[in-house]
């Protein structure tokens, strides 16, 4: 995983803001400005375009101890088979 990442978004946020909950911004540079519009002459406002350099947030270790798989003392009734409600429908056409 690399240290630092570059994402180009519409968006405008802050320097320490959370993108995707996985990233966080270092740098924030304007590509283009956003524009307010003119709507006497249909002229539609646009978002901005802005890139940002990110770090990864590291996420802590979780402190829950892993649960271990129960051995079944005894062998499962029935066999492998699903209900056909529960197997999804598949449809193929052959062209001849």
């Amino acid at each position: 995983m690399s240290l630092h990442n570059t994402i180009r978004s519409r968006s405008n946020k802050n320097i320490g803001d959370m993108i995707e909950e996985k990233w966080e911004i270092t740098a924030k540079t304007v590509i283009a400005e956003p524009q307010s519009g003119d709507p006497r002459h249909g002229v539609p406002p646009r978002f901005g375009i802005y890139e940002y350099q990110v770090k990864p947030i590291v996420q802590p270790a979780s402190t829950e101890p892993v649960r271990e798989r129960r051995k079944q003392t005894q062998p499962s009734v029935g066999g492998t088979r699903r209900e056909a409600s529960s197997v999804p429908l598949t449809v193929r056409r052959l062209s001849r």
